[in-house]
């Protein structure tokens, strides 16, 4: 039986659902990341599993117990918040304390806790030190330490890095896995970083308009998204509209404008009219006579580890993605080649 289960989750306001019908179940020690843009109902579902909103209707089960009707204070969870919430008047010690001394842990098992989880989070030399005093990445881990000191049964983390810098948030990113790991506590995300969302979790759930579109692991939701959306919001993608020309096996061959491309699908007919998605790093720039396409390279930028391309072909203009192995790349206004593999081509449903 898997340790969290939201069963129909429903949030309404009024005739607006923020949250519906949401079924999601996680196991014990999973890190899962609820995924998706401003307003799609993340932020609600998860203050409905820690207590702060009531559903409208289902049910928050952890560990075979409802916890539908039970207060916040006693569910057993930790929060860690984007804003981190530390007292400014009391030292790292003291903050990380807090939630044991509202339990009643006596003082010296509070003591024993709070330099365990600090030792944790690598803060045990920064116990007596205020907030003020601290970067940002070091009040995130102050937070975080505050919120497993509990020791939760659930960890819950809202957006808890976006106020960083892109450098601090990757290294947190590692920093706060490996710990999920060590610990090994049941965790939930929020977060709209696709990144962010793929590098950590174990699962990805994916959320539009209150709904879940795709759950799954973030290799899969990111190389099958099952619709249009998924495909746009996971990274980039080339999205190309289409009709069916034939069919052998499980190839069907798409016609778009002037070129044909062939893809695995065993799902739809001859003659229909679809979507397909090619992600920039599955095509590949050539000598202009080599590819399956010409095209001519409008603007290229250079990202350090790769180059991103904007090359316009017969078929519109397409976004490429190359490594960058040291060697010369193409020019703006050369001529070159595009290629591609059979099963870098993925069919898409929706409008």
């Amino acid at each position: 039986m898997s340790f969290l289960r939201l069963e129909g989750l429903v949030k309404r306001y009024g005739d607006f659902a923020a949250v519906d019908d949401i079924e999601l179940s996680v196991e014990k020690g999973e890190f899962v990341s609820l995924l998706g843009p401003s307003g799609c109902g993340k932020t609600t579902t998860l203050q409905m599993i820690a207590g702060f909103e009531e559903p409208t209707r289902g049910r928050v089960v952890i560990d075979g117990k409802d916890m539908t009707d039970v207060k916040a204070s006693q569910r057993g969870i930790g929060i860690v918040f984007q804003s981190y919430a530390l007292f400014p008047h009391m030292p790292v010690a003291g903050n990380v304390s807090f939630g044991l001394e509202m339990r009643k842990v006596s003082k010296d098992e509070r003591k024993r806790r709070v330099m365990e989880t600090l030792e944790l989070v690598h803060l045990q030399d920064f116990a007596q030190r205020f907030p003020r005093e601290l970067s940002g990445g070091q009040r995130q881990r102050v937070a975080l330490a505050r919120a497993l000191v509990i020791e939760p049964e659930v960890l819950l983390l809202d957006e808890p890095l976006s106020a960083l810098d892109a450098k601090i948030r990757e290294d947190m990113q590692i920093e706060l896995r490996s710990i999920q790991q060590k610990v090994g506590t049941t965790t939930i995300l929020v977060t709209h970083d696709q990144s962010e969302a793929m590098s950590m979790s174990d699962r990805v759930a994916v959320m539009n308009e209150g709904r879940l579109v795709q759950v799954g692991a973030p290799y899969d939701a990111y190389e099958f998204p099952e619709d249009l959306f998924v495909s746009n919001f996971l990274g980039k993608t080339n999205l190309l509209e289409g009709k069916v020309t034939a069919r052998n096996g499980d190839k069907i061959t798409v016609q778009i404008g002037e070129a044909e491309l062939e893809a695995r699908d065993s799902s739809v007919a001859v003659d229909e009219r679809v979507n397909v998605s090619v992600r920039p790093e599955k095509l590949h720039l050539t000598a202009a006579e080599d590819g399956r396409l010409k095209g001519q390279v409008l603007t290229r930028i250079f990202l350090g580890n790769h180059w991103v391309y904007q090359v316009q072909s017969s078929i519109g203009q397409l976004l490429v993605t190359q490594q960058n192995t040291g060697q010369e790349s193409a020019r703006e206004g050369e001529e070159v080649g595009i290629s591609w593999s059979v099963d870098g081509i993925r069919v898409l449903v929706g409008e």
